[in-house]
């Protein structure tokens, strides 16, 4: 089962053209221009779990897509 930590969700959303617009305690609000949108949860370096790591790529990503830009 794919996971990822947080760091790994910012490098990729930051390659992808993502820009950190607000934190509120150990979640990151994340902004693209077209409009999406994402929260990340920052808790450690703990590994994101499968039904959260899918949540999140919708970043408009594959999980392929994913795996070659980390």
């Amino acid at each position: 089962m794919p996971s990822a930590t947080a760091r790994d969700f910012q490098r990729v959303a930051l390659r992808l053209g993502f820009r950190e617009t607000r934190q509120t305690g150990s979640h990151e609000r994340w902004n693209h221009p077209d409009g999406r949108a994402v929260t990340l949860p920052l808790h450690g370096g703990r590994e994101i779990g499968p039904p959260l790591f899918f949540k999140i790529l919708q970043l408009s990503l594959t999980l392929e897509e994913f795996q070659n830009i980390r």
